[in-house]
């Protein structure tokens, strides 16, 4: 169970630190037409999510669950608007929503 966890969270820190770094770097370098507050809530968002993931918390799924709802919506929307629309397939977006 422990090396689970462990494995579990060496997987969620590769996947939050970059996804944190890119938002941070969007502030300061418009990388697409996503607002600053939205780089804001992403970072908030991400930051809170990897909070719970590395220190115990009470309610520790809720919290997650919780935090994890805009970034879920706003990528769900970037991936689909466009695959459906456009016909446009966005990859990082996929990645984010599994």
């Amino acid at each position: 169970m422990k090396t689970a966890r462990i494995i579990v969270t060496i997987l969620l820190t590769l996947f939050f630190i970059p996804a944190i770094g890119v938002h941070v770097y969007g502030l300061f370098v418009p990388i697409t037409q996503e607002s600053t507050a939205s780089h804001i809530i992403h970072i908030l968002s991400y930051g809170f999510c990897f909070f719970t993931v590395l220190r115990p918390v009470c309610y520790r799924l809720l919290l997650y669950a919780l935090a994890a709802v805009y970034p879920f919506m706003f990528h769900a929307n970037c991936f689909f608007t466009p695959l459906l629309q456009q016909n446009k397939f966005n990859a990082v977006c996929l990645l984010v929503i599994l």
